[in-house]
């Protein structure tokens, strides 16, 4: 019975594991990051949701994040205008860093076709039985 476990249980991890690779690949992140770059944007805006499949949910629901100069300044709920904390929150350039660690399973991840940058981030991870959905939409450069 134990020589027909082991291999099931391989296959199912090997088939959960292909679920959440990166869709766009290595070079289709480094690509996205270089477009991303050549803007030079550095204060903008952007609306953003976080779905976490773990005791720690952040936020209630679409979220204006704020970015100046490189680092995020303000966020609020955009139904309610309510400020929240703002480091629970990334910069664009923060995704990519997330994106590129290499910390647990490769996240599936879609771009901006014309800015670049990430606007869905999906993270699964089988250890803990946790994941996470980051999106991005909406970027406004601002001055």
């Amino acid at each position: 019975m134990l020589s027909l476990v082991r291999p099931v249980v391989s296959a199912a991890l090997i088939l959960a594991f292909a679920g959440c690779s990166d869709g766009a690949g290595p070079k289709g992140t480094i690509a996205a990051r270089e477009r991303w770059e050549a803007q030079n944007l550095s204060s903008y805006s952007y609306v953003a949701t976080h779905q976490c499949f773990c005791p720690f949910p952040k936020g209630p629901g679409p979220m204006r994040v704020e970015v100046t100069q490189g680092h995020v300044s303000r966020v609020t709920v955009v139904a309610t205008g309510e400020e929240a904390p703002v480091d629970l929150w990334y910069t664009i350039d923060e995704l990519f860093n997330q994106i590129l660690s290499g910390a647990g399973a490769p996240p599936t991840v879609v771009f901006d076709p014309v800015r670049g940058y990430p606007t869905h981030v999906e993270r699964c991870c089988l250890a803990d039985d946790s994941g996470s959905i980051y999106t991005a939409a909406s970027l406004t450069p601002t001055t």
